[in-house]
């Protein structure tokens, strides 16, 4: 293998370290055999995940060397890959409330639309369907609260649900 691009935190070269995480190029690979990419993958390991293994999505070298393999996970493709990992729950902490706070803004924006644009839109962002239904059963109270506060109940009285988490952080740790 000869280094290309090397510098003083790469223990690999830069373009083995680049297809580690995207995968081959299409002018082919930049190692010689399988035994040079798996030797640089072990050594590379811990620089290429710290770098690329975030917002929920994991280099290909992740996917394709055992590491998925090991966990029983098989590479879903791109448009599926954040929810594939947030369902094998082997996302951090911190990806795990990135990825659900994007999705609730994302369903949020998608409340507006009409029903064949809003599931285009969820399945465009990877929003998991067991979140969407949380969501949806959070919201229907939230209506139904609404249309309750136009006009009192029969005792004079407003009805309240004061158990529906408010911030992006409630939200996430609700739906764990």
């Amino acid at each position: 293998m000869r280094l290309r691009g090397k510098t003083d935190d790469c223990p690999i070269g830069l373009t083995e370290a680049m297809e580690l995480w995207l995968g081959p190029s299409p002018d082919g690979s930049a190692f010689s055999s399988r035994e040079e990419l798996l030797r640089a993958w072990e050594r590379g390991r811990a620089y290429v995940m710290r770098l690329w293994a975030r917002g929920a999505r994991r280099p290909q070298a992740w996917w394709h060397l055992g590491d998925a393999a090991s966990l029983g996970l098989t590479w879903p493709g791109q448009d599926r890959e954040r929810s594939y990992l947030y369902a094998a729950g082997v996302l951090t902490v911190e990806e795990r409330t990135e990825v659900v706070r994007e999705w609730r803004r994302e369903f949020d924006v998608a409340c507006g639309m009409g029903a064949r644009e809003r599931r285009e839109h969820l399945a465009y962002h990877d929003v998991p369907a067991e979140l969407v239904t949380a969501w949806e059963a959070e919201r229907k109270p939230r209506r139904r609260r609404a249309r309750q506060s136009d006009s009192p109940t029969a005792s004079g009285s407003q009805s309240m649900n004061l158990n529906v988490p408010t911030t992006p952080s409630e939200e996430a740790a609700a739906i764990k």
